[in-house]
């Protein structure tokens, strides 16, 4: 979930994302896809990776 829908260039926000690892070990990642009205780039995309022990 971000902070804001809507930010005027310039301006930062915040993400939140959340990785169940419920019976995970070890590195695991997660792949989101943030969308925008940029038309240079309208979709990036973000890796979160983590260690569970």
């Amino acid at each position: 979930m971000a902070s804001s829908s809507h930010l005027q260039p310039g301006e930062t926000g915040k993400i939140s994302a959340r990785i169940d690892t419920a019976g995970r070990g070890g590195i695991v990642s997660k792949r989101i896809q943030v969308h925008s009205n940029d038309p240079k780039k309208p979709v990036v995309s973000l890796m979160l990776r983590a260690t569970v022990n």
